[in-house]
């Protein structure tokens, strides 16, 4: 009787670990076949300098880094949006040299893996390329600084093939202020009006990330069209000036646009920004020196030695800090305002279950565990932003 007791147990279990992975593969499909139908579309990222700084090829699996093609394909990432990051101390005059460069180095970059990757000027572009089996590559101006004050160069930029412009970076520069910076005009100046409506009038998409609160709200209240975050947190779960507040985050949904929740660590979890804050005093004494480099070269080598100090390890952010922020962007500004832009780097670490864009499918896996419809996830991972870029430049 014991042993036929100890056989019926052991049969028992053997049916509840089939059943369980049955349903555990079945779920796995599911979520597989979910994503690999979505469009998805991280709306920032750093890749261009590792093409032209580092000189590599982002058709060949890298040893090390977030970002290169096999990884975008391991991912299902459709759309990858090729953030063109100028220098802040290189403003006033020689920002738009080092544009050109980049978007240089990215277009010949990509015309080396014409077969993989293809430039999206728009979003029918988008759609075009997706459709062909291949990764969308728009561009985009990150810091406003990059036009040198001058709006024939916005245009300049545009006709590059540029479709995105973060309006700043970490300065407050000739026309609009930003959250890193102290003020110098409360927002746009008369010249920062302008730039909206150039951009309104030339179809180019409107980043708000990295401007100051009163900076966003002249926008809104200027522009004609949607615009987006393209990185950006929640500052109701994380203070940082980088993230939006509630009121931000409504009137970004009322404009009709999408904040793309980010994957920066010190964006993400309060106690994570307050270790990276004591790290980066330490380095301030010399960081302080750095805009006196005009070797550019030598200054991102520097940068990149400084960022390889010892990262904070303890209260690591993770995948699920991530979720936290999409769920409460979506709680505020609904479903239809939120998608992802990671601003992935490839020196810098990645929150804990997403090692790199190869990783993305992690997201939806997330997403659909805390019960997020099909429909939901698919605007989510790209839909939302695909429904602004057809909009404006169309």
């Amino acid at each position: 009787m014991r042993h036929f007791r100890t056989a019926t147990l052991f049969f028992l279990m053997g049916v509840f670990i089939f059943l369980f992975t049955n349903k555990y593969c079945r779920c796995q499909e599911d979520v597989d076949k979910l994503h690999k139908e979505a469009m998805v579309w991280d709306c920032h990222n750093d890749l261009v300098y590792r093409v032209l700084y580092e000189k590599l090829d982002i058709g060949k699996r890298l040893p090390a880094g977030h970002v290169d093609i096999p990884r975008l394909k391991e991912g299902h990432v459709d759309v990858q949006v090729v953030a063109l990051f100028v220098q802040n101390f290189l403003y006033p005059d020689k920002c738009a040299r080092q544009a050109f460069e980049l978007i240089d180095a990215i277009i010949e970059s990509i015309g080396r893996n014409k077969d993989s990757v293809e430039l999206a000027r728009t979003g029918s572009d988008v759609e075009r390329i997706v459709r062909q089996g291949k990764i969308a590559m728009p561009l985009a101006i990150e810091g406003g600084h990059a036009i040198e004050d001058d709006l024939d160069l916005l245009q300049k930029f545009h006709q590059l093939g540029v479709s995105s412009m973060t309006l700043t970076h970490n300065i407050s520069h000739g026309w609009a202020d930003s959250s890193g910076d102290k003020p110098r005009w409360g927002g746009l100046n008369d010249l920062g009006k302008r730039v909206i409506k150039e951009m309104n009038r030339i179809g180019m998409v409107i980043d708000i990330s990295h401007v100051s609160d009163e900076t966003f709200y002249d926008v809104i209240e200027i522009t004609e069209d949607p615009v987006i975050a393209s990185h950006s947190g929640c500052r109701t779960l994380n203070p940082h000036h980088r993230n939006m507040s509630d009121e931000m985050l409504r009137a970004l949904a009322k404009n009709g646009g999408v904040i793309g929740i980010v994957f920066v660590l010190p964006f993400l979890k309060p106690e994570y920004n307050r270790a990276m804050g004591e790290l980066q005093a330490i380095g301030q004494p010399w960081f302080r020196k750095a805009p006196s480099i005009e070797d550019l070269d030598l200054r991102i080598v520097l940068e990149h030695l400084r960022a390889g100090q010892d990262w904070p390890m303890e209260n690591l952010p993770t995948i699920e800090d991530v979720l936290d922020h999409i769920d409460h962007a979506v709680k505020i500004a609904g479903v239809d305002h939120v998608g992802l832009g990671a601003d992935m780097y490839p020196r810098t670490p990645s929150p804990v279950g997403i090692r790199g864009v190869q990783d993305y499918p992690q997201i939806t896996r997330g997403l659909k565990n805390r019960g997020y419809s099909d429909e939901d996830i698919k605007k989510i991972l790209g839909g939302n932003f695909l429904r602004v870029w057809k909009h404006i430049t169309d």
